[in-house]
């Protein structure tokens, strides 16, 4: 890595940044199999493209009004141009992350300067939390990328008052609400009204004012609303409601099965910030103190503000899962990298030496925090249960390597700080590579490309697949996805349903006693059920078509 600043300031930098990341990024997005959890993202675009009907999504053949329609939208589109297949299924998330990246560097730029805006974008996408969740489709990654959109036209209207930013303003809300509903409203305004107060700048508010710009918002949101409504009476109040209001009270119907407590919630942000995530309560304060004074230096207080109401918002809401930090990673990953400039300007401040020796005593705790994580992730999702044998291996080559490699930069950059960063940045390549390497071996259990290969090269057309033991019913998507078939989904104490009603013609929920009917009578069945849920007595002895670690694929006759 050039040390001087001509190549911080040059357009190589940014350019280098998108590269980088597309090497490390390009291989996991191709390659791994969608899991339970992100599936629904491929399936109802790619039911919109089979069907012609993208206004209405549908999952399994059933209305699906759980999430504004903006990322099926994406995905729809990247299926008319490179086809539907596992390779190419998660390019638009990619894509996303690479818009996430650009706008980093650039609102970097603009608060901290070429070299931190450099090493604070390299710090965002080489942490374990942003690499483990870009190669998953959700909708996180679109109301960040929609947030910082906004939050970077902010800057550059308080820059130049220019009129294309107000109306590029509006536009990025407009796609934040169009991708998650009202946060994508709340987070911008928010951010940047408490910015305004915090700079004592009047003028900044004046963004809001403009009533063509919240016109220009309606005309763009409200005509898939409306035709939504005309289709499914309820469904503004479903999803307005329900969705937005209740969900962030915690009163949503039916309840979510698994909110993260508030201690995990900020748990998992640590660890997602990982390796890196040490150096953060030193920099953080070290950032407040220094960016109290003087105007330039006080801009860079949008970045406080920016984490401050992202996690300060899913605090406050009972209804968080562990990936809710992600639109605050980007700002986090900001104040390290201008920590992380400190430290190579001042050759004294050994900062980054002891984070990385932190970072290597840490490791050798991998096999001890093993059995924790499996047992905090099986309590929330129990195809987690047997985690630990199948990590056990790469968790034992972390625990070896992690500390060698830790030590030893440090010992070579003790009084080089460029060597300590250059050291701190190859290890956390090598937690990203160990990272990937877990979520591999770990696929067999959160995925069912599998079962479904397998379904749809056996499974006729008069056959039914049916699957025991979900507590939602979009976990049923990965099946879905890659076996090409309908199927039902087994209700049992309550759960899975849906939050609003279904035409019988449409729903896939059946009882227990409709699964034995259909398993005792004359059509063929196929069962996926994981191997921790309990099964009924009548399917002992059943034929085994599939035995997985963590599930099994049962028929009712070969």
């Amino acid at each position: 890595m050039p040390t001087g600043n001509r190549f911080f300031s040059s357009k190589w930098a940014g350019i280098s940044l998108i590269l980088l990341c597309l090497a490390i990024y390009l291989v996991p997005v191709t390659q791994y199999p969608l899991n339970r959890g992100e599936a629904m993202y491929a399936r109802v675009p790619q039911e919109m493209l089979a069907t012609g009907h993208w206004l209405v999504p549908t999952l399994n053949g059933a209305r699906y009004l759980d999430k504004p329609p903006l990322l099926y939208w994406i995905n729809l589109l990247g299926y008319k141009i490179l086809g539907v297949s596992g390779e190419t299924v998660r390019l638009p998330t990619l894509a996303l992350t690479l818009g996430e990246i650009w706008l980093t560097y650039l609102i970097g730029l603009r608060l901290l300067g070429p070299r931190a805006a450099w090493l604070g974008t390299f710090v965002l996408f080489s942490c374990i939390g942003f690499f483990a969740h870009h190669f998953q489709i959700l909708t996180d990654h679109l109301i960040t990328l929609a947030l910082v959109g906004a939050l970077y036209t902010f800057l550059r209207w308080q820059e130049q008052g220019a009129f294309r930013w107000v109306v590029l303003f509006y536009l990025t809300m407009v796609a934040g609400f169009l991708s998650k509903g009202f946060i994508g409203l709340v987070f911008p305004i928010l951010i940047c009204s408490i910015y305004a107060w915090q700079q004592r700048q009047a003028r900044l508010s004046s963004i809001f004012r403009p009533s063509w710009g919240m016109a220009l918002a309606l005309v763009l949101i409200l005509p898939w609303f409306v035709f939504a409504e005309q289709a499914n009476p309820g469904f503004l109040r479903h999803q307005i409601v329900n969705e937005q209001i209740m969900r962030f009270l915690g009163q949503r119907q039916p309840p979510d099965v698994h909110p993260f407590p508030v201690p995990w919630f900020w748990f998992f942000l640590l660890l997602w910030l990982m390796p890196w995530a040490v150096l953060l309560p030193e920099a953080l304060c070290r950032f407040w103190r220094d960016t109290g004074s003087g105007a330039a230096d006080r801009r860079g207080r949008l970045l406080i503000i920016w984490a401050a109401v992202i996690l300060g918002f899913f605090t406050l809401s009972p209804s968080r899962l562990e990936y809710y930090s992600l639109p605050a990673l980007p700002a986090l990953a900001l104040i390290l990298g201008w920590r992380a400039d400190r430290c190579l300007k001042d050759s004294h401040d050994r900062k980054l030496a002891w984070g990385l020796c932190t970072v290597s005593l840490l490791g050798l705790g991998i096999l001890l925090l093993l059995p924790f994580l499996e047992q905090l992730f099986a309590e929330y999702r129990r195809e987690f249960i047997g985690m630990c044998t199948l990590v056990k291996p790469i968790a034992l080559w972390g625990t070896c390597l992690i500390p060698v490699l830790g030590l030893l930069g440090t010992w070579v950059g003790w009084r080089r700080p460029w060597l300590t960063f250059l050291s701190y940045g190859t290890l956390a390549l090598v937690c990203l590579y160990f990272t990937y390497q877990t979520l591999v071996v770990l696929s067999p259990l959160i995925s069912d490309k599998i079962p479904g290969e397998y379904l749809r090269l056996r499974a006729g057309p008069e056959d039914l697949v049916v699957m025991e033991g979900l507590e939602e019913f979009e976990h049923s998507a990965s099946l879905i996805f890659y076996g090409r078939c309908r199927i039902l989904v087994v209700k049992r104490n309550g759960f899975p349903q849906f939050p609003y009603p279904v035409p019988p013609t449409e729903d896939y929920l059946i009882t227990p006693e409709r699964f034995k009917e259909l398993w005792l009578g004359p059509r063929r069945v196929f069962l996926l059920v994981d191997s921790a849920a309990p099964t009924d007595p009548f399917l002992t002895g059943a034929p085994l078509a599939l035995n997985l670690h963590g599930k099994r694929l049962l028929v009712n006759r070969p």
